[in-house]
């Protein structure tokens, strides 16, 4: 509830399409909902009458990417705004390729259902009840972290709500749950997965439990494509619990990895044919801007594969010496923990810089009592090793996915790729760390320093709704 409340007032208070590509999110939901086929991959104009006519009165050409500009400011401009949107433009587009319409249509479905069940066919009105669907799901993604605490740490019932308010409370998480936004699927069906994953490895496989695996795996697949550089280390994991259950019976371990298997396999494989066929928008990847990422260039020329290992080591590592030189920042200050703590809107304003500053000797100080933790939990550690070696697996893929497409799209594009929130697949990794750091000063303490990581974790949040009204309506 805290978390579903907290989402709903970001909802609230960042006003219409200031969220990081709403436009095109909306943009689908609204193409999908009024023709019931996903939007194709042409090159005809994207958005709806509606839409373009509410982002001109909303003056957004001139707001996003502009702290100093605001929005709707005045009683006369709201007027106007009314008296545009009240000539009734048509919602139905001829759809068109984005950044974002190469996606599975999964969360573009749901939201259609609040965009269909609008009391009023006004577009903010639409828009607002979409948001709260993604508050809901950010509320869901909050539950299944809390559910995996409890599965990793069930003799600590503390750290169940520590870990999860942390989450609750992280601004970047809470400005993306604001808007109308496919990542906030990939952010619940990322979470149900690795609670489904602990939860069975530490009772056991079963065919209910491999069915809610396949399950919470195959809404990632088709709620966002990034949840496919999870895939391998979900299927290690599979592969792990199948033979930890096959001393208890053969057939039963082979039942419950095939229904998992096939729980994902057949509905994306209905996709790849449905999007090959009767949507004609490709494969699975359904073509469009999926392209940048498959490493051809407008020039015919490719990235090679030592450009790549060098482009993804240096995102989250220091450069080493045989290695050219991709960034003229380090990028897991700039971008990951400086992202992390926040950069907001269209990545157009952000904090103080002090605030980075001591965030970042914060997050050494976290990371120094993380590791004490583990260090004094030897024995646990061994115990689940199997399970957080899938784990690392799953967070791997997400890196190295990450960038792989991220030196492809500045090949094409010119202007970096990566954001912190490409990042959040793995939240439940994330409040893990933050329940080993409140520990490091020993069980006495552990609450004490938990309830504290929870005010602080507060109070961020508070100072980035703050710092986003200033921006907005300052």
């Amino acid at each position: 509830m805290i978390a579903l409340l907290n989402a709903a007032i970001w909802g609230v208070v960042v006003p219409p399409f200031q969220v990081p590509d709403e436009i095109s999110h909306f943009g689908y939901v609204q193409y999908l909902a009024e023709t019931g086929k996903a939007p194709p991959q042409g090159p005809t104009a994207q958005y709806s009458p509606q839409e373009n006519t509410a982002l001109g009165a909303l003056f957004f050409a001139s707001v996003v990417g502009r702290p100093e500009m605001r929005g709707i400011m005045t009683p006369s401009e709201d007027s106007g705004l009314r008296a545009q949107l009240a000539t009734n433009p048509s919602p139905v587009g001829p759809g068109g390729a984005s950044s974002i319409t190469n996606q599975p249509p999964l969360y573009y479905a749901l939201a259609a259902v609040p965009y269909l069940l609008s009391p009023s066919h006004e577009i903010l009105t639409r828009l607002a009840l979409m948001r709260l669907l993604s508050a809901l799901l950010a509320a869901g993604t909050v539950l299944c972290v809390f559910l995996f605490l409890r599965e990793l740490l069930p003799a600590s019932p503390w750290a169940w709500t520590v870990g999860a308010l942390t989450v609750a409370f992280q601004p970047t998480f809470d400005f993306i749950a604001a808007g109308v936004h496919g990542d906030n699927l990939l952010f619940f069906a990322s979470a149900a997965t690795f609670l489904a994953l602990a939860r069975t490895y530490k009772r056991g496989l079963t065919t209910r439990r491999a069915a809610v695996i396949g399950a919470v795996t195959v809404i990632g697949v088709l709620g966002k494509l990034t949840f496919i550089a999870l895939v391998p280390g979900i299927a290690l994991a599979l592969a792990l619990l199948g033979w930890r259950a096959w001393p208890q019976g053969r057939g039963r371990a082979l039942r419950s990895v095939g229904l998992a298997s096939a729980i994902v396999v057949l509905p994306v494989l209905v996709y790849a044919v449905l999007n090959a066929t009767v949507w004609r928008r490709g494969g699975l990847t359904a073509g469009g801007f999926a392209g940048a990422a498959t490493g051809a260039l407008p020039t015919g020329d490719t990235v090679n594969f030592k450009e790549t290992l060098d482009y993804i080591w240096q995102l989250y590592l220091p450069r080493l010496p045989f290695m050219f030189k991709e960034f003229n920042y380090f990028p897991l200050t700039a971008t990951w923990l400086n992202g992390t703590v926040g950069h907001f809107g269209w990545l157009d304003y952000t904090f103080p810089l002090w605030v980075y500053t001591v965030a970042r000797w914060l997050f050494i100080a976290l990371a120094v009592l993380a590791m004490n933790t583990l260090i004094g939990m030897r024995a646990r550690i061994r115990a689940l090793l199997p399970l957080l070696v899938c784990f690392a697996v799953m967070a791997a893929g997400l890196l190295a996915a990450i960038g792989y497409a991220g030196i492809r799209y500045r090949a094409v594009h010119g202007v970096p790729f990566e954001q912190a929130r490409y990042l959040f697949p793995l939240l439940a990794l994330y409040a893990l760390f933050m329940v080993l750091a409140a520990r490091g000063l020993g069980r006495r303490w552990a609450p004490v320093l938990g309830g504290a990581l929870v005010v602080l974790a507060m109070a961020h949040g508070l100072f980035a709704e703050t710092l986003t009204i200033s921006r907005y309506y300052g």
